[in-house]
């Protein structure tokens, strides 16, 4: 009995349309990332300005990383 040809291109359709949204989801993915990092890099900075001000006792950058880097998620 030969495979049903509508069933096999229904399937490859299928495949298909996932993996354009695997690569759509990926995409989103590194942009939200890259957005992540700019957002991590300007906190650090107004971090080391508010450490900067007479009188300001902060905790140090290693605080902060440690805090930062536990609250992130891996989304490999």
């Amino acid at each position: 009995m030969l495979p049903n040809t509508d069933d096999t291109r229904d399937v490859r359709a299928i495949v298909m349309s996932l993996a354009a949204e695997a690569a759509s989801l990926d995409a989103h993915v590194r942009r939200l990332r890259g957005e992540i990092s700019a957002v991590d890099a300007r906190l650090d900075a107004v971090h080391e300005s508010l450490r900067d001000l007479p009188g300001a006792s902060l905790p140090g950058p290693d605080a902060i990383g440690g805090v930062k880097n536990a609250a992130a998620p891996s989304v490999d």
